[in-house]
């Protein structure tokens, strides 16, 4: 079977020995490479895009049949799937994004305070996990 052009061959990842950064390495079918290095927030940046790309790829992968079963709640809902927030890099805000059972992704950007009142009221109407 012929490999499509531009396919990622080969994949290396490494850390470095004070556990600050790491070094990815791509590998393409005719041997060119690409080298990142990056730290935390970037290589943990980079896995919830990979998570966002593969929710994608089903979603995309699904019959049409299955469409109009997934569509959900009613407009103006998301039934979420994943959730990933970091520091902003330029500010005290908190950045990050939702992504839904089907796909869609909602950016978010809200200040600390917002943040702790979220998580409050989530807290408050989450049913306990178990009783003491």
């Amino acid at each position: 079977m012929e490999i499509p052009n531009g396919t990622l061959d080969k994949f290396h990842l490494g850390v470095s020995a004070d556990g600050q950064t790491c070094m990815m390495v791509f590998v393409d079918e005719d041997q060119r490479t690409i080298r990142c290095v990056a730290d935390f927030s970037e290589f943990n940046a980079f896995i919830a895009n990979l998570n966002r790309a593969a929710a994608e790829m089903s979603r995309r992968r699904q019959d049409e049949g299955d469409e109009e079963a997934e569509q959900g709640p009613a407009c103006g809902t998301l039934n979420v799937a994943f959730a990933e927030f970091q520091p902003s890099p330029t500010d005290a805000y908190i950045e990050g994004a939702l992504v839904g059972d089907a796909g869609q992704i909602v950016g978010i950007r809200m200040a600390p305070e917002v943040a702790c009142q979220l998580t409050k009221a989530m807290l408050m109407a989450a049913a306990p996990a178990s009783s003491c």
